[in-house]
């Protein structure tokens, strides 16, 4: 490379990066606040059905390797137990574990704390 090729080399390349990080968080943005959306939904529809909701949010890792957390909803008595086929981060109860942490309790008032903690790009 001629002298200076490099430094410009190195500015053209750190500015494709940044750009690139722009378009990713906001991406990851969208995907995360879908989501989440689907998974209030599935709360609001079961607490209006007269389940009760619980949400531990994924605080360990990022949510491509782990979701984004655990939405456990008790069904009301005498329901039928045939669930419907969702993703693993939700899961339905026919009965309450003391020696299960299933998170915070939600409420229609309280959807809005089912969220998640992004680590956006640089």
């Amino acid at each position: 490379m001629k002298p200076g090729a490099l430094d410009e080399t190195v500015r053209l390349l750190e500015k494709s990066w940044k750009d690139t990080c722009l378009v990713l968080n906001e991406q990851e943005k969208a995907l995360i606040e879908t989501y989440l959306a689907f998974l209030r939904g599935v709360a609001r529809t079961c607490l209006q059905k007269g389940g009760r909701v619980w949400f531990r949010p994924n605080e360990v890792v990022h949510w491509g390797e782990g979701g984004f957390g655990y939405l456990s909803i008790l069904l009301p008595a005498g329901q039928p137990e045939a669930l419907p086929d969702l993703p693993g981060e939700i899961r339905f109860l026919t009965d309450l574990s003391d020696k299960e942490t299933l998170g915070e309790e939600i409420t229609l008032a309280t959807l809005d704390r089912i969220t998640y903690e992004a680590d956006y790009w640089l």
